[in-house]
């Protein structure tokens, strides 16, 4: 009779002469560490290489996705509100450009803070063309809603 093997492991073996379970003895039969191969080296880099490009793929279009979500519920909140009227003084203007390293185009986005008669301020990003209308320390009435400039109509003194 061939050995037995325990647990399908080949370091244990049963003696095929012993009868008595009480008196089997294990011995080992390799007690030298064993390399991995090449070919265990080559499948462990095939599960872990799709793995990471799956995950790279579902980091970027999760990010994409999480964009997408912020701007729609953003707007969406900003339509419920109601457009607010308030006295309100120009205190600083500012721009941020953006882009432009090598031949790749500039972006250029402006803002302006506004304070309002109870002390509290404000900043609104506005198109260039209304950034242009309107300067440090005009005074008038500004038309907002939630988060969004609508309009600012100066007062002429």
């Amino acid at each position: 009779m061939p050995n037995l093997f325990i647990h399908n492991n080949p370091k244990y073996i049963v003696p095929n002469n012993k009868t008595n379970i009480e008196t089997i003895i294990l011995s080992q039969v390799n007690t030298q560490p064993t390399q991995p191969s090449s070919s265990d080296i080559l499948s462990i880099f095939s599960l872990i290489i799709p793995i990471f490009v799956i995950g790279i793929f579902a980091t970027v279009f999760g990010l994409f996705g999480f964009a997408i979500y912020k701007g729609i519920s953003t707007a969406a909140y900003n339509k419920k509100q109601p457009i607010i009227n308030r006295e309100a003084k120009v205190v600083s203007k500012r721009q941020h450009v953006s882009g432009g390293a090598g031949d790749t185009s500039t972006s250029t986005h402006y803002y302006i803070t506004f304070e309002f008669t109870d002390g509290s301020r404000e900043e609104f990003a506005l198109n260039s063309r209304e950034y242009g209308l309107i300067a440090e320390g005009d005074t008038g009435t500004l038309h907002s809603q939630g988060t969004w400039y609508k309009e600012f109509k100066r007062h002429i003194n």
